[in-house]
This record gives structure tokens, sequence and C-alpha cells, in this order.
């Protein structure tokens, strides 16, 4: 019996866990590459085209030539901004899209093929030795195969993923030329902003249909990978597939195009003067800051945004006897968040973390046998492992949301790559949310302690956000430590779990967020704004039925919320020293 495991383990250690580990870090260079481009690139490109339109805005016309110099500056910008973003969205796609599709061909027949090997060698070993683990490699052999299907589906809903990121950029271009107008004056700016408002109408409804697929191939993986390997959590959700109100919610939207695309551009130039008013009242005796700051939050620009940096991170759990302890203790199931033989905790799935198990630094999920013998040896008997609360791709579609709505509101959320944070005390499992248990935050802001954030002195320009594993109280999906101008105390940022469905829950982020830049409940009865709170009930239903039915399709910031930030932003001296510095 020592033999076959020990063969098995060296095999994962030496040979498996190595290969796919550079596989893993092949990909993520892949997907970090369109973010690079755009906070490199094309950020400092908008940044010079946001100065040159407002600097053509403000300007005299001369009226003895026709406006000529206005003319002149707004077709300069304009080739610009149509040249620049030609050049470097098709080298971004083009580049994004080549290295994952070489490097996931390459590297989904390389890690079958090391497992195919993996298996029959270890079953070999095993048969002689012990008859059952034999047995129970073939299941392994299985359970992966199952998973390079799952790898597949994948790597469709991630293609379709960058899809909806080039349609979002033609979203950002047709937005920007909209407002090239606005140098003619408001009556021009409303005719322009009208006509390539619908265009964007056009667009957000097409990126809806997109969506829509997007989540149908997930569902069909999650559904017939439980099926495949017995797990109850999976079936579940893939039982989403069958969400009829999507796509009746995609035909109603087609009337919306007319209204969606063009209010979205009113609302961007009403969050551009809330900006500039806001920047006015706050540095009108600092007239160089006053244009310092105008510049970095693009005003005139397309899209308007303060740049914000999302400092992305996910609880990590190592395997240890830590990891064996929440186990045993019913905190966390390793079979379910793994994916494999499950009765779903016996609970209903939302409550179930749509997480992973992983060989430390890959993607590669941890075998059947290698849990249960990790379970029942002990750590060491197996080879190293990570558990998550979330996957990576599904905290990048959380930071792609976020950045959506952030317009909204004018700030620009960039990010870089999700990093650990490894936890290995129970008082983060769950965390503690309630008066009783932490009056103060203390688990959350010790959380971010371990997670590098300073007590003193923080730079609230960049965003802490950490995945975790559940709060004490259920019902709560994420919660925010904050800085208010009375109450200023660090370390601050904010925390997150995953639920089910994610069309629903994708958006915790962002309004977390939300308060993380002094938004609050009140005043946001209804669903179809990010700011709401399900648990201080609902003012009716109707609102929220006719956005995601005729409009956006989902919850909003509002115009109050964008001028409810930026009064934060520029009296809060904190924000206002490293936001606006």
């Amino acid at each position: 019996m020592a033999v076959c495991r020990e063969v098995s383990k060296w095999i994962t250690e030496n040979v498996l866990v190595p290969v796919t580990r550079f596989i893993t870090e092949a990909r993520e260079t892949c997907e970090n590459i369109g973010q690079w481009v755009e906070e490199e690139v094309w950020q400092q490109v908008e940044d010079w085209v946001s100065r040159e339109e407002r600097r053509c805005r403000e300007q005299d016309c001369n009226w003895w030539c026709a406006c000529c110099n206005k003319w002149f500056c707004w077709i300069v910008t304009v080739l610009v901004r149509v040249l620049v973003w030609v050049l470097v969205t098709v080298v971004k796609w083009v580049v994004k899209l080549v290295c994952k599709i070489v490097v996931f061909i390459i590297g989904t027949v390389i890690e079958l093929v090391l497992k195919v090997i993996h298996r029959l060698v270890t079953f070999v070993v095993c048969i002689f030795t012990d008859p059952i683990q034999a047995f129970k490699t073939l299941w392994d052999l299985w359970n992966d195969i199952v998973d390079t299907v799952k790898d597949i589906f994948d790597f469709i809903t991630s293609i379709l993923d960058d899809i909806i990121g080039i349609i979002e950029d033609i979203d950002k271009l047709l937005s920007g030329l909209g407002r090239t107008f606005c140098i003619f004056g408001k009556e021009m700016c409303a005719i322009f902003g009208a006509i390539f408002g619908f265009l964007r109408g056009i667009l957000n409804w097409i990126r809806d249909i997109v969506e829509w697929i997007r989540d149908t191939v997930d569902g069909l993986k999650d559904l017939i990978s439980g099926i495949l390997t017995l797990n109850l959590c999976d079936i579940t959700r893939g039982l989403g597939i069958f969400n009829i109100v999507r796509v009746l919610a995609s035909i109603t939207k087609i009337p919306g195009i007319f209204y969606v695309g063009p209010r979205e551009q009113i609302s961007q130039a009403a969050v551009d003067e809330i900006i500039k008013n806001a920047i006015e009242q706050a540095f009108s005796d600092d007239p160089q800051r006053m244009e310092r700051s105008k510049r970095r939050a693009r005003l005139g620009g397309s899209p308007v945004g303060l740049p914000i940096r999302l400092d992305a991170r996910r609880m990590a759990i190592h395997s240890s006897e830590f990891l064996r302890q929440l186990h045993r203790e019913g905190v966390l199931n390793i079979h379910a968040i793994a994916g494999r033989i499950s009765d779903c905790e016996g609970k209903f799935v939302s409550t179930v973390y749509e997480g992973e198990v992983v060989y430390r630094g890959t993607n590669t999920t941890v075998s059947q046998s290698d849990i249960d013998t990790f379970l029942s040896d002990g750590p060491e008997a197996v080879a190293a492992f990570t558990v998550y609360p979330i996957k990576r791709s599904l905290f990048r579609r959380y930071l792609t949301t976020a950045r959506r709505k952030g317009f909204q509101i004018g700030l620009n959320f960039t990010w870089g790559s999700i990093i650990d944070v490894a936890i290995s005390e129970s008082q983060f499992i769950p965390l503690g949310v309630e008066p009783t248990e932490d009056s103060e935050g203390i688990s959350q802001r010790a959380l971010f302690g371990i997670a590098g954030r300073p007590s003193e002195n923080e730079d609230l320009s960049i965003v802490l956000n950490i995945a975790i594993f559940g709060y004490k109280n259920p019902d709560t999906h994420g919660l925010t430590s904050w800085h208010r101008s009375r109450q200023f105390q660090s370390p601050s940022g904010v925390t997150f779990r995953t639920r089910f469905p994610e069309v629903a829950f994708q958006y915790v982020l962002i309004h977390e967020i939300g308060h993380y830049f002094g938004l609050n409940h009140e005043g946001h009865e209804t669903a179809n704004f990010i700011m709401w709170s399900p648990v201080e009930g609902t003012r009716d239903l109707g609102d929220p039925a006719l956005e995601i039915l005729f409009g956006s399709g989902g919850p909003n910031f509002t115009e109050n919320d964008a001028r409810e930030v930026w009064n934060w932003i520029t009296t809060t001296p904190q924000a206002t020293n490293t936001c606006l510095p």
C-alpha cells in the first residue's frame, strides 16, 4: 500500500505539477496581456486625447473662418483616437487570442497525456500492492477525462468573455467619438450623442446575447460534468440553463436599443459635469492642482474615470491539518469545492462556494484519491494543494463587471494578477460580521493586515478586495471596512463570497466597492440600483423588472451616486491626498 501511494505522489510532485505549473503560468500571461495593453498604452493615449478635447472645447471659436480652429482640433483628436484604437485593439486581441489558443491546445494535450500515463503507471503498481487503490485510480482517470472536457468548456466561455471584451472596446470607441462633437457646443453634443448612443445600444444588446450564450455554455458544462462525476452541486448549477427569463429579456431589450445607449451617453456627460464641479470646488484656491486633478480624472475624454487600482486577492488554504480540521467540522467540504463526488453538503447550491481545489501553483484539480488520502492519512501523504473560494476565471468576471459599472460613478478600475492570501486561522473562516461577534470589524481588518494592507497612511486609490469562505451570518454576501471623514480607520478594503446564480450575485463586489467610496443603502429601495440591499427589502418589483426586460439588463449606479462618491473623494482628506495628489 505504501509503495502504491508513494509512486503516485512522486509522479504528481515531480512530473505532473512542474509541467502544469508552467502551463498555468503561460495561461496567466496570456490573460494579462490585454490588461497590460489597456493600462500602459490605451489609457496613456486617452489621457492625451481627453486633454486635447477639453482644450478644443474651451477655446473660443474663430468666426472669421467658420470655426476652423475647432474643426481642425476635432479632426486631429478623432484621427488619433481611431487610429490608435485600431492599432491597439487589433494588436491586443490578436496577440491575446493567438496566445490563449496555442497555449490551451498544447497545454491540454500535454496535461491529459501526463495524467493518463500517471494513472496507468499507478494502476500497474497498485494492482499488486493495493487492489482497491488501483480501481480508485481508474475512477481518477475518468475524472481526468471529465476535467479535460470541463477545460474545453471553460476555454469556450473564456473566448466568449473575450468577445464581450472586444464589444466593450468598440463601445468605448463609439462613446468617445460621440463625445468629440461636444467640442462644438451642447446642441451638437446632444444630436451626435443620441446617434452614437443608439449604436451603443445595439452593441449592448449584442453583448447581452453573448453573455447569455456564455452562461448557457457554463451551465451545460456544470450539468454534464455533474452527471459524469456524480456531483449534485454541479448538476443543480447546470439546471440554470433553463432560465427562460434571460431568453425573454434578450428579446424584449430590442426596443430598449433606442433608449439605453443614448441614456448612457447622457449619463456619462452628467458624470463629467459632476466630477468637474467637485474638483473645482475642492481646489478653487489651487489652480495647478485643479488642472492636475481634471487630467487625472480624464475630464473631456471617454470614458471619464479616475484611475483606481483593484488589489484582487482570494483566500487560499493549503493542504494542512488546519484544512483537515475545517473539513471534519463541516466548515468546508473539499469534495464539493473540488467538483468530485458530493451531495452538495446536503445544502442548496447557493450556499456552496464555486471555488477550486488545485495542486499548488497550478490549475489542475486534485484527484479524488489524493483528497481521500489527505483526509485519512494527513498532508504529508499527498502532493501539496490549495483550496480557493472562487475560481480565477469567475473572479475576473466580477472584476470586469465592477469596471463596467465603475464608469457610472466616474471611476476607472484596473487590476493585475489575482494574488493568494494564505489563511491558517479559524477566526477568518467563516468571517465574523455581527456586532456581538465583531463589533469593530476586528477580524476583517486583521485579514487585511495579513494581506499587507498598512494600518496607517493607506493609499485609498488602491482598493483591497478579497474573496473569502463566507461569513458567520449566512445571509451576508459582502462586507466593507471603509473610511469616513469623522471615523478614519485602517486598514480598509472589501470582502465578498460567491453565490449562485452568478447573473445576480456578480454585482456584490461592485456593491461593496460602492460602500468603500462613500455610498450607503439609503435611497436605493429597489433591485435596479447597485446599492440596494436585499436585507432591507424592496419597495416594488416594477422598476427592476423594467430595467431587466427593457433596459440595461441589470442594476446601475445613479447620478446621485456619482455625486456622493465625488463628494467623498474631495472632502475626505486621506482620499483626496491619495486619489488626487
